[in-house]
């Protein structure tokens, strides 16, 4: 194969010389040429560095990094591409994609050399350094939001669960509101503790309602020994109880009126509707269990 003629060598050269690629031939460890791309790379004019090794532009760590992994791809392949970390002149890193390809020994490079193209890619780097950054940002913050979502369902589980107690707790002190008491075959007795308002009235009418067809019980006393206080609306929501219970089969009788809340009913000129009163809780078992006897 023919040899280039001057002409052409300087036009390769000039090629070479102006390329914005970065290329360098080493003769074993040493720049034999350099164009301006290559050494401004990292920091440098090419004559400072032709002449001189490789090893100048990199740190222990990537020198011993290149000996392990490089070197022996490219005495393998002849031909190696990848990226690697050099040092400026002003010492920061400098992150590069180069490709090496080995030359054979010819009559210019007797023991053959080696081609080194190399592009700064500290652009990229930095830009996927951003990506990289904006990722982790993104991970950190879906982190944050899973450990918010898992502390607010927790939240949530606690909310329902103290909801549930209070619904138990109200549930119980409505049972201890509404105490219905198997008395007798056939008696109920609900004593009454305490004022009657609308929504006590309507508990006690229901619960109440549901025992009498439970157990189709046919006599019930309501016993009022732990009312010390009555007014209109509770004489009302008693004779409507008593009413209620009268529809589903049932009859009642009111016992433990005390003196007080007789004079205060008389006072106020309540009409219990017939109701059928007795002085103690003893007496109303005896007349249900009378009314019974003569059904």
């Amino acid at each position: 194969m023919d040899m280039p003629t001057t002409t052409e060598l300087d036009i390769q050269k000039l090629a070479m010389d102006v390329s914005i690629e970065g290329m360098a031939i080493l003769a074993g460890d040493t720049y034999r040429y350099m164009n301006r791309s290559h050494a401004m790379a990292y920091g440098y004019a090419p004559e400072e560095l032709i002449g001189k090794t490789w090893r100048t532009l990199y740190d222990d760590a990537e020198l011993a990094r290149i000996e392990r992994e490089i070197f022996p791809v490219l005495g393998k392949h002849g031909r190696w591409a990848g990226e690697t970390r050099g040092v400026h002149r002003e010492g920061h890193a400098v992150h590069t994609e180069i490709s090496l390809t080995l030359l054979p020994a010819s009559p210019l490079m007797p023991e053959g050399g080696l081609i080194c193209t190399c592009r700064d890619i500290a652009e990229r780097k930095r830009a996927e350094e951003t990506l990289r950054k904006a990722l982790d940002d993104e991970l950190r913050a879906n982190e944050e939001r899973e450990i918010a979502i898992r502390a607010l369902e927790a939240t949530q589980r606690e909310l329902v669960e103290k909801i549930a107690t209070i619904e138990r707790q109200k549930n119980a002190l409505r049972e201890m509101s509404v105490p219905i008491i198997e008395l007798w075959d056939d008696i109920l007795t609900l004593p009454i503790v305490g004022i009657i308002d609308s929504q006590r009235a309507a508990d006690m009418t229901e619960r109440l309602l549901d025992r009498i067809c439970e157990r189709r019980t046919r006599g019930v006393i309501i016993d009022l020994t732990g009312v010390e206080v009555v007014d209109t609306m509770t004489a009302s929501h008693l004779v409507k109880l008593t009413q209620a219970a009268a529809l589903v089969g049932s009859f009642c009788v009111l016992t433990g009126i005390g003196p007080l809340v007789a004079q205060t009913l008389t006072v106020m000129g309540v009409e219990l509707g017939g109701l059928i009163t007795a002085r103690s809780l003893r007496d109303g078992l005896r007349i249900c269990l009378q009314r019974l006897k003569n059904r």
